[in-house]
């Protein structure tokens, strides 16, 4: 333990204090320490709240159906998903298609089951065609605007428009579209706060704006925002996404420098992806602790998680992933002074992100053998480095690329040029492009 119990220890002391394991060190822990005793009460306050009689008597009174009701209500929208199924069918899969068609302007459209489509359509397509998925949304967020108010409850409609409009929320985040993102998700609260308690609806807002902020460098926001909103996820019993939500808490850890208080709550969070059987957060989780473990120079460990991390990527065919955890894999060998092997491994890495078209990921991993090709102090090394330095500005000239991160690796080039390049300098320059600076604004500044 790093000083202090993390959330998911004092959550399940909480629960069941005679079954906890260590329960007498935890309270002598708490006789001590404020941090835990504060975050300790927020816990118990915070599910006081969600398991007040209150709170659920509140929830029972709004809802105007009765369990009959509930029953036609369910068999409509299974009826609605059949046949929205039939007609989105021949127009989802083409985007000139589904934009020919027009489905906002034609009244069979108009039906819940559609919207639901639609969401389901762009969750799915969020990765490999977000542009796309953002049509889809945004289909979505106007046929639930036109739905007829007497053919569903309100607590319904509600939840539709503020679920179309966290759907395109969420693909804006894809597309890095932070600002837009974030007034996105002020429109989906406002519609699920309508509802007579939407304390889980909120919750998953909350998850979103929380991975904006971690990536828009807001860390202390985040920070709240990702506790909070896990609470609610485990309260409702959603381990899943109470899972993600701890592992955003952890990276924001990380980011802050905290590596042992991250690697300790990722580690944490093992048993639980376990107990789910889900293997892909698995992967993440291990890769994760390799990471933390990398930056406390604790190497062997290190190769151990990230060997785990890439044995399950190739099992599940996840390939962006499988090629990150192979460059870090390469990191780690140069970390440890194998040369030769880490400078394999990252130009592996570099030509498959290539062939993928992930432009931003092989320039990362390029100045990463440009500092390790320096760092050797070659005249041959100095030579390569300033080739692939050189290359990453051509290719994201010809793609019309400017901008903050094309002023920094311009700055670098003519670094190489002027025979003044250093492996700080090139990690410098790394470091920058990692916080996307093209998204957050902040203009390149040369190290002194």
């Amino acid at each position: 333990m790093s000083g202090h119990y993390d959330e998911l220890a004092l959550q399940e002391y909480l629960d069941d204090p005679e079954a906890f394991e260590g329960r007498s060190d935890l309270e002598m822990h708490l006789a001590f320490c404020r941090t835990c005793n504060v975050r300790l009460e927020e816990l118990r306050a915070f599910e006081a709240t969600l398991s007040s009689n209150e709170l659920w008597s509140v929830a029972e009174a709004g809802g105007e159906e009765s369990p009959p009701e509930l029953r036609v209500l369910a068999e409509l929208l299974e009826q609605e998903e059949a046949a929205a199924e039939q007609l989105l069918a021949p127009l989802l899969s083409s985007p000139a298609s589904f934009r020919r068609a027009n489905v906002t302007a034609r009244p069979e459209m108009r039906t819940a089951g559609v919207v639901r489509r639609l969401r389901a359509e762009s969750r799915a397509l969020r990765e490999r065609q977000p542009m796309h998925a953002l049509v889809l949304a945004d289909a979505a967020i106007a046929i639930s605007d036109l739905l007829p108010p007497r053919r569903y409850p309100d607590s319904l409609l509600y939840d539709l428009r503020g679920g179309s409009w966290l759907e395109r929320a969420n693909v804006l985040r894809y597309l890095g579209r932070y600002p837009e993102a974030l007034d996105a998700t002020d429109i989906a609260a406002r519609a699920f706060a309508q509802s007579t308690v939407a304390v889980f609806s909120l919750a998953l807002v909350d998850y979103l704006r929380a991975v904006i902020f971690v990536e828009t460098e807001r860390r202390d926001e985040a920070l709240l925002l990702v506790r909070k909103c896990a609470r609610v996820f485990r309260q409702f019993g959603e381990d899943d996404r109470y899972v993600h939500a701890k592992i955003v808490e952890a990276s924001v850890l990380f980011d802050q420098n905290q590596y042992r208080d991250a690697r300790d709550l990722f580690v944490s969070l093992v048993r639980v992806a376990k107990g789910l059987g889900d293997a892909g957060t698995l992967a993440r989780l291990y890769a994760n602790v390799a990471n933390c473990q990398l930056r406390l120079h604790e190497l062997e460990s290190a190769d151990v998680y990230f060997a785990r991390a890439l044995s399950l990527y190739e099992a599940l065919g996840l390939e962006t992933e499988r090629i990150r955890t192979r460059w870090s894999i390469g990191s780690l060998r140069i970390a440890n002074g194998d040369i030769p092997d880490g400078l394999g491994r990252l130009r592996e890495a570099r030509r498959e992100f290539e062939q993928l078209g992930l432009r931003s990921d092989a320039a990362l991993v390029t100045l990463d053998i440009a500092e390790a090709l320096l760092a050797s102090g070659t005249s041959a090394g100095a030579r390569e480095a300033a080739e692939l330095c050189a290359s990453i500005v051509e290719s994201f000239t010809s793609v019309g690329m400017t901008g903050h991160a094309l002023t920094a690796l311009a700055f670098l080039n003519e670094a190489f040029e002027a025979g003044r390049a250093t492996p700080a300098l090139v990690r410098h320059v790394r470091h920058y492009l990692e916080t996307r600076p093209d998204h957050g604004g902040h203009a390149f500044v040369p190290p002194a």
